[in-house]
């Protein structure tokens, strides 16, 4: 009586490891589940001063609270890249490149940092929400020396 016990809890412990790990590889971040990927590099002149614009990670639904991590590549990367390199002097320059690699990563882990924010690598809706991000002008689309 006792080994069919032993077997029935053995059996029971086993299925239920098996469960967590399937359940394990399913799940996907809280933030990827609910939050896009960044896709886009946007132009936006929403709540800047007149003659000045932003260049934005953002998801081609015009979301600017979008996600991007590691191994991404494109604008999207690169407004980040150029965000970082003109507001955050303290931080290596970074090669506005377009990919998402080591020192892309390194250099938002330092903002999250200085910001007092969880501190992963990852750009996110927090990340957006504390970085400062350059202005540039309209006339000649060059960085206008202000960070917002």
């Amino acid at each position: 009586m006792n080994r069919n016990r032993f077997k029935v809890g053995a059996i029971s412990a086993i299925t239920g490891v098996i469960s967590t790990l399937l359940v394990g590889l399913t799940a996907s971040p809280a933030s990827a589940a609910t939050t896009p990927e960044c896709n886009w590099g946007r132009i936006t002149t929403l709540d800047t001063p007149s003659g000045r614009y932003l260049y934005l990670p953002a998801h081609t639904s015009g979301l600017y609270t979008c996600w991007m991590a590691y191994g991404t590549r494109g604008d999207e990367v690169r407004a980040l890249q150029a965000a970082i390199n003109f507001c955050y002097n303290h931080i290596p320059n970074l090669v506005p490149d377009g990919i998402y690699g080591d020192a892309t990563k390194a250099a938002v882990r330092a903002v999250q940092t200085q910001h007092r924010i969880h501190v992963d690598g990852e750009y996110g809706p927090d990340t957006y929400s504390a970085m400062n991000f350059p202005l540039y002008r309209i006339v000649d689309n060059r960085f206008s020396g202000a960070c917002v």
